[in-house]
């Protein structure tokens, strides 16, 4: 019997010691025949086959020697992390250096002694860059960084014989010399796309756009430098952006408007320039805000639309110029479109600067009637703005239209006309919510009243004239319709659905201001009645200051009565407010400035509202009910 069907019997027997101490650690029931009659297949399966009976007694085998133990597999080694680091990319590195150095240093000799003519040289230098280019694609399978830096190692190689056949021998016009760099960068961006290796594309990169500066004439073209920089652009632009490689595709944003800048501003065809730009800018823009890239966007966006306002006004006609804006906005308008969830802080940079930006370009439409009526600038861009925000539910679009509207509005008007309008397109936003079934145009309302109240406070309260009469003026009919609009938008007009801690704080805000504006705003009227009617300043101050203290306590009285009856305990608060400043006014100036005649006047109406107070809650006095403010 061989020793394989011995190994092969006592593989078998294995089996069986194995299943019968299985059996016995489960524990299971039917007893020790039930247990062998189950064995009873596999043993005979593992028994020997039966043996003929020989003739003649056979000679008895010889003994087996035994089995050697077998020894147990060793584990690797594992290495520090930094002696693998050195072993594979620190001398890889070297190696990769060295070749190039060599390669250089032999061109270099072989120059000085005379060894081979220069286009032996360069064409030697080609083939061992192809061979060890070849080496690396038949490694990089089995040793992926390892065949990349090959790769690397043969495309630089050729690089340097292309750059000595123009730059150092001559024999190569700059030109095809050019052409002959760009075809190697192109050769190794397409191996790195086969390999999907970004450290050869952005070699590839750095190969293509170095070209130019190697081997340029320093009376060179623009125009054919721009078609060289954005057909390279182009090219490996796609390859970054198909294998999604970002910073292979931040330096080509770099390279195409960092070096494009001089060919821009000295091109002589300055619509092919115009072309470069918007494309540049636009392709940037799209994959820098599809993929979330910020450092391309952010190159794409700033390079594009400083291009256009260096071509700007070289353009004749002018128009143009709005076209490109128009083009360089279509990937941020297209974002904000398909874009749902929250914006980055980028993202929204760009969204809220772009109507900016088309506002300075749509004045090439027709410079001289922009520049008379500036107002149509930020007209025509709110336009298209609220068209797509009021049309589906969008309201960062809807956003930006309303403030363009409003910016129209205060460039059109200058007084208090726009004051007016301004409070006129807070009841518009304010109403269209509840015409629409949306929620975004309470906040539009909100802002828009701000710059109502401010121009009207600021601007037209300054340009006063001094003679206006006081209640019945122009100014002081624009503030109680002010006054009318905040009252209306915190009643009803303001909407508060859906209900949350902002819209309480508003809509409380919204009547604070309005009670705000129509204390002090009357207070202010009256001294600027008894100043008008008066004929001495004395006489005024006098008059005045006793109808104030009137006016403010009987707005107490009026906002107490009110919170008794209805049951609102913040205009009881305000009441109290205003009646603790009606208290302190009387005291500290009432009583220092005013004559004997008016301090009484002062004191006695202070302490008959008082009273008044007083009594209605005494009256009231019963167990507090709950409040619905």
């Amino acid at each position: 019997m061989s020793v394989d069907e011995r190994l092969d019997r006592l593989e078998q027997r294995m089996v069986v010691l194995e299943t019968l101490v299985r059996e016995f650690a489960g524990g299971r029931a039917g007893g020790q025949a039930a247990l062998q009659a189950k064995l009873e297949p596999v043993a005979q399966a593992a028994a020997p086959p039966p043996r003929p009976v020989p003739v003649e007694p056979a000679p008895s085998p010889p003994p087996v020697p035994p089995i050697p133990p077998v020894r147990p597999l060793r584990p690797p080694v594992r290495q520090p992390a930094y002696e693998q680091w050195i072993g594979q990319r620190g001398l890889l590195a070297v190696g990769v250096f060295a070749l190039i150095l060599a390669a250089g240093y032999l061109l270099k000799l072989s120059f000085d002694r005379g060894w081979i003519s220069p286009a032996m040289r360069c064409a030697g230098g080609v083939l061992a860059g192809i061979g060890i280019g070849a080496l690396g694609w038949r490694l990089h399978e089995r040793y992926r960084t390892y065949g990349a830096a090959l790769i690397g190692c043969g495309a630089a190689i050729i690089y340097l014989s292309v750059w000595a056949a123009a730059r150092l021998y001559g024999f190569m016009p700059p030109t095809t010399g050019i052409a002959g760099l760009a075809l190697v960068a192109l050769a190794l961006a397409m191996v790195a796309y086969a390999i999907d290796v970004e450290a050869l594309g952005l070699t590839a990169v750095v190969g293509a756009f170095v070209a130019p500066v190697l081997l340029g004439r320093s009376q060179s073209n623009a125009d054919l430098l721009l078609l060289y920089q954005g057909s390279m652009g182009a090219a490996l632009g796609w390859v970054a952006a198909r294998r999604q490689w970002r910073y292979t595709m931040a330096a080509i944003a770099v390279s195409v408007f960092g070096l494009g800048w001089a060919a821009t501003s000295e091109s002589r065809r300055p619509m092919g320039a115009l072309a470069y730009a918007v494309l540049a800018g636009a392709g940037g823009v799209w994959v820098g805000l599809r993929e979330r890239w910020w450092e391309t966007r952010f190159l794409a966006f700033w390079g594009g639309w400083s291009l256009l306002a260096t071509l700007a006004d070289r353009l004749d006609p002018r128009w143009p110029v709005f076209a490109a804006g128009a083009l360089l906005a279509l990937p941020v308008w297209r974002h904000g479109l398909r874009h749902r969830g929250r914006w980055s802080l980028g993202e929204g940079l760009y969204f809220f600067a772009t109507p900016i930006l088309l506002g300075w370009a749509v004045q090439s439409l027709a410079p001289p009637l922009f520049k008379e009526q500036q107002w149509l600038a930020a007209l025509v861009v709110a336009a298209p703005y609220l068209a797509v925000g009021f049309a589906t539910p969008r309201p960062a679009f809807a956003f930006i239209g309303a403030a363009a509207l409003a910016v129209a509005t205060v460039q059109r008007w200058s007084g208090l006309e726009a004051t007016v309008v301004l409070l006129g397109l807070t009841m518009l936003w304010a109403a269209l919510d509840h015409r629409l079934g949306r929620s975004d145009g309470r906040w539009y309302a909100t802002g828009t009243l701000a710059l109502a109240l401010t121009h009207l406070y600021d601007a037209d309260a300054s340009a006063r004239d001094y003679h206006e009469p006081a209640f019945v003026g122009a100014w002081a009919g624009v503030l109680w319709l002010a006054i009318a609009v905040t009252a209306g938008l915190a009643a009803r007009l303001w909407k508060r659905e859906p209900l949350n801690d902002a819209s309480r704080l508003v809509q409380r805000g919204l009547w604070l201001v309005a009670g705000a504006m129509l204390l002090f705003g009357v207070t202010e009227e009256i001294r600027r009645y008894f100043r008008l009617q008066s004929a001495t300043r004395t006489t005024a101050s006098l008059a005045s200051g006793l109808s104030v203290s009137a006016w403010w306590l009987v707005v107490s009285a009026v906002l107490v009565t009110v919170g008794l009856r209805r049951n609102l305990r913040a205009a009881r608060i305000a009441g109290l407010c205003v009646a603790g400043l009606a208290v302190l006014k009387v005291l500290v100036f009432d009583l220092a400035a005013l004559d004997a005649l008016y301090r009484v006047g002062s004191v006695f109406i202070l302490g008959l509202v008082s009273l008044l107070l007083a009594y209605l809650y005494h009256r009231q006095a019963r167990p507090s009910s709950p409040d619905p403010t």
